[in-house]
């Protein structure tokens, strides 16, 4: 009977640590100030713990009833939220099982999919870190920090114009100028992102965390060009600038176009781009009305989280390009990313997801705030659009 007790008892500290990890990361997805998140977020980090600290306390005590026969357990509180979890656990196991079997191919929307990496230190000289943590953290093996993956992909839209065919997007996104990562850095993906033959940036939030970095922008970004045009919009983390008017301004010296809350109508009129900040900005993307559009144009979606998909499918936007997650920066083996901060979970981490109408892109990140990776490396992608029989 003690294999089914601890099996019972690996459920539900399964069950336990699932439910709490999944209050965090829904948490950390509203629009709520950063202060108050934080502060709730302690309550969840100690209700995560609760369990080791009475296990320690009963091992103090010499005791440890749920090793005791089923048969001599106590309907208690303490047995009664062990059964719960246990079955939470059991449900969340089954579904997580489903989920990462499904993960291990990819959509049948891309065609193909190829990468190169590029060790930004040895190719710079030293790691281009700022500041103690940093360089302590960039220290730490495994940390994938500076291997910057240079991804092309091919992507099938059933929809896609005849004129629009092999139309290239590059998606950037979260770069946190934050004085963490040197701007030698930034130049490479400058540098890497100017030798693709590109018709349009798109930029999906996190730029900047701090005022005293806004001015690297202009001195960044205003050189690459895109022959349709530079994109952006805005993320959580640059409500931290505290001056988001002077980011956006700066973002618009470089030659972005700022699409946050409204749309553009591109290539006579068979290409419409816009862009959703919510939940950290206030209102929905305010679209070109039907009259404007013709029902066969394509649609883009620029959006900070992966959350606002129900909304793009809704819409009927082909295509949608999102960030936030970091594709959970540490990603176990087999179990994968564990912290990420969607309504989601982890399911819309990092990667491609086709959901009809919508077919979605979730970046990486382009470089990090936390200066941690683990089998999650930074990104750039290359986006080439093509139609089914082309």
């Amino acid at each position: 009977m003690a294999g089914v007790n601890l099996l019972l008892v690996a459920l539900a500290a399964f069950g336990h640590a699932a439910f709490w990890v999944g209050v965090v990361n829904r948490w950390h997805a509203t629009g709520v100030r950063r202060w108050i998140i934080k502060s709730v977020s302690l309550f969840f980090y100690a209700a995560l713990a609760a369990p080791a600290v009475w296990l320690a306390w009963q091992v103090f005590r010499d005791r440890w009833p749920v090793l005791d026969p089923p048969s001599a357990w106590r309907l208690n509180p303490t047995t009664a939220y062990i059964g719960l979890c246990a079955a939470y656990g059991t449900m969340r196991l089954v579904k997580w099982i489903g989920w990462r079997w499904q993960s291990l191919g990819r959509p049948a929307a891309v065609d193909s999919h190829d990468h190169q990496v590029v060790d930004l230190a040895d190719r710079l000289g030293s790691p281009p870190a700022l500041g103690p943590r940093t360089r302590l953290l960039g220290l730490v093996p495994g940390n994938q920090l500076w291997r910057l993956h240079v991804v092309e992909s091919s992507l099938v839209l059933p929809r896609l114009p005849d004129r629009l065919q092999g139309l290239s997007i590059v998606h950037w996104s979260d770069l946190h100028l934050s004085g963490r990562i040197d701007r030698g850095y930034y130049r490479e993906v400058v540098r890497l992102t100017s030798q693709w033959p590109v018709d349009l940036i798109a930029l999906t939030g996190d730029v900047c965390d701090s005022a005293c970095h806004i001015d690297w922008i202009v001195e960044l970004f205003a050189d690459v060009r895109a022959r349709l045009g530079k994109y952006v919009v805005l993320g959580n983390h640059d409500l931290r600038t505290r001056d988001v008017r002077r980011l956006r301004a700066a973002l618009v010296e470089a030659g972005f176009i700022d699409l946050g809350g409204r749309s553009v109508v591109l290539d006579e009129h068979e290409l419409v781009l816009a862009g959703d900040e919510r939940p950290w900005f206030s209102g929905e993307p305010d679209l070109p009305p039907e009259s404007a559009v013709p029902p066969e144009a394509l649609r883009i979606l620029l959006a900070h989280t992966p959350d606002q998909l129900p909304w793009a499918r809704k819409r009927q936007f082909d295509l949608m390009l999102a960030g936030h997650t970091h594709g959970g920066q540490i990603r176990f083996p087999l179990i994968g990313p564990v912290i990420c901060p969607s309504w989601h979970g982890t399911k819309y981490s990092c990667g491609f997801f086709d959901e009809p109408p919508t077919l979605l892109h979730v970046s990486r990140g382009t470089a990090s705030y936390f200066p941690l990776r683990w089998r999650c490396p930074p990104e750039i992608t290359r986006l080439v659009l093509h139609a089914p029989d082309a």
